[in-house]
């Protein structure tokens, strides 16, 4: 028995999944048309990933207002929490389009949207919409598919609030919710979320992160990963002494990085230094030089551990070591390694998660968060930037949905940790790099494979406390990529493979990718590639089901690309 067969295009997964963050794209060219921009049959989508496209329940709202506003039909808009969010976005216009006025109107429609909190409306003209899009995709900065869910249900009169969780009596996360009650309360919930992501136990007697003095008032919660980031590229340039051109500052960028830190930095920063594992020593002289001439002007190192997809690992000690001497930030994003697997605050200034993938795993709400060192040099001066400027636009039910779908992290990663480890031995086995000379698949890229010395350096440790009160073993993650000889090879693959086709990680259910199609325009392949992330990848984030049926689909799907 393989795994189910992925839906129509567009459609949700797992079918009937409300807020799903995976929409179904079944072709190849699926994948390349979306990378494209192009929006064929986004009309009729039950759902999508907030950040990539406008969320129906959005849509009906951003209709709404341009009709309350009087816009013309050349106009549009888009919808923030927070007269902020508003201002950052008019700001952005005014800087990308000169002729978008900087004092645009900013409009406060809570009222007409029947809102339970602040909304606030910007409009623009059509024309400009592509560029708008970056700043909403990249910064996740736009109203929450919820918020926009729970306005158009009391403008339709109705006053009950609903989580928006499956209902389908045959669907597969059912038994979880019905074991599961969620709290009622949003502040509760958002200090449960920020207690678990801290490392904290049930009790809050004892902490898996390994750095002392930790709390949980160290934890920024916000409505996406990605607006954790933009806000600590803000916080950083915002950090900048006065009387500094901006454009001279820079970060710098050990391994791959979510490709979508790099389209935030390439829309809204003056730019960045790449290196990598074996390139670490030119980060150096570049710190060298910029001691030398007493002018740092890197803002910080940024590395995701490990990177998604090529799943390398830095050397963190090393990297900690750097920025110590040469008084830089190590930033970490943890999001693929997930910190029940990984041990990495001792080496950051500063830990990135994204909430929407492990934390949450059933890849119905978007959530993110940093998290402060307190012993980081910088930590003072964090703090301060970070009590003056953040806000809270986390929504309430978001909250609430993200704190009833991590309280299952532990089990679920441990399956995931187990699958994917059996899954990468499987296929490495099967590959060029395994020893198999004729074989279609080229490489495996799994930690286990490669910078395995980096990676286990910073594994978790169970402790003998640990170790008697739960099972819990930490893993390498529940990203395997593979890299096949051939483009042909690698989409006759994704084609025939009988598996959920989607975007996002750290689901219970398997997912496959073919990561470079949809994260590269065409005409982006040559960076990525020069980047180490080849055109004929395919991605898999494995769930938490019966290995054999994952088994079944890959092995069937490698025979018809054998073929091809």
């Amino acid at each position: 028995m393989s795994l189910p067969r992925t839906p129509l295009l567009l459609q949700s997964i797992p079918p009937n999944t409300p807020h799903s963050v995976i929409q179904s794209l079944p072709t190849w060219m699926d994948n390349v048309n979306r990378a494209l921009g192009k929006q064929d049959g986004v009309e009729h989508m039950e759902t999508t990933y907030p950040r990539f496209s406008i969320h129906p329940f959005v849509r009906r709202l951003f209709n709404l207002c341009l009709k309350t506003l009087e816009a013309s039909p050349e106009q549009t808009c888009f919808l923030f929490p927070s007269l902020k969010l508003a201002k950052a976005f008019r700001a952005y216009l005014h800087l990308q389009l000169p002729s978008f006025p900087e004092d645009a109107d900013l409009h406060d429609v809570s009222q007409a949207v029947c809102a339970p909190c602040s909304v606030f409306a910007v409009i623009f003209r059509l024309e400009q919409r592509a560029i708008a899009m970056k700043f909403w995709t990249f910064t996740g900065a736009g109203i929450s598919s919820r918020l926009a869910e729970q306005c158009g249900r009391r403008l339709d009169g109705h006053s009950e609030i609903t989580l928006g969780l499956p209902t389908e009596p045959d669907h597969g996360y059912l038994n979880y919710y019905n074991s599961h009650s969620p709290l009622t309360s949003a502040f509760e919930a958002k200090a449960i979320i920020k207690a678990r992501f801290a490392g904290f136990s049930v009790d809050g007697a004892s902490n898996i992160r390994g750095v002392k003095g930790l709390k949980t008032s160290d934890v920024y919660l916000y409505p996406t990963g990605m607006t954790a980031i933009w806000q600590i590229h803000t916080m950083l340039h915002g950090l900048i002494p006065s009387g500094n051109s901006h454009k001279t500052f820079k970060t710098a960028q050990v391994n791959v990085l979510y490709v979508d830190s790099y389209k935030l930095l390439d829309t809204t920063s003056s730019g960045y230094h790449y290196f990598t594992n074996e390139t670490v020593e030119d980060l150096e002289r570049l710190l060298e030089d910029c001691a030398a001439s007493d002018t740092n002007t890197v803002l910080g190192i940024f590395t995701d551990f490990p990177g998604n997809p090529v799943m390398k690992s830095a050397d963190l000690p090393r990297l900690r070591a750097l920025g110590d001497k040469y008084h830089v930030p190590i930033i970490i994003d943890e999001t693929a390694g997930c910190h029940l697997n990984v041990s990495v605050l001792a080496y950051a200034d500063i830990i990135i998660g994204s909430l929407t993938k492990v934390f949450s795993g059933f890849a119905n709400v978007l959530g993110g968060a940093l998290l402060l060192n307190p012993h980081s040099l910088f930590y003072q001066k964090y703090k301060a930037y970070l009590e003056e400027h953040y806000e809270d636009n986390y929504f309430d039910i978001d909250a609430i949905v993200m704190e009833l779908n991590s309280r299952g992290m532990e089990d679920r990663l441990s399956r995931i940790n187990e699958n994917s480890e059996a899954l990468a031995d499987w296929l490495f086995a099967r590959s060029r790099a395994g020893g198999m000379e004729n074989s279609i698949i080229d490489k495996v890229s799994y930690p286990k494979y490669q910078s395995l010395d980096n990676y286990e350096r910073c594994m978790r440790v169970i402790s003998s406390d640990e170790a008697g009160q739960n099972k819990f073993q930490p893993g390498y993650s529940g990203v395997v990529s593979i890299t096949f000889i051939s483009l042909a090879a690698a989409t006759t693959f994704y084609e025939t493979i009988h598996c959920y086709k989607g975007t996002t990680l750290g689901t219970v259910v398997t997912l496959v990718s073919p990561f470079t199609a949809i994260a590269f325009a065409p005409n982006k392949m040559s960076w990525a590639k020069d980047h180490g992330i080849d055109e004929a990848l395919v991605r898999f984030t494995v769930g938490v089901e019966d290995i054999q049926r994952i088994y079944n689909s890959v092995e069937a799907a490698l025979l018809a690309a054998e073929k091809s």
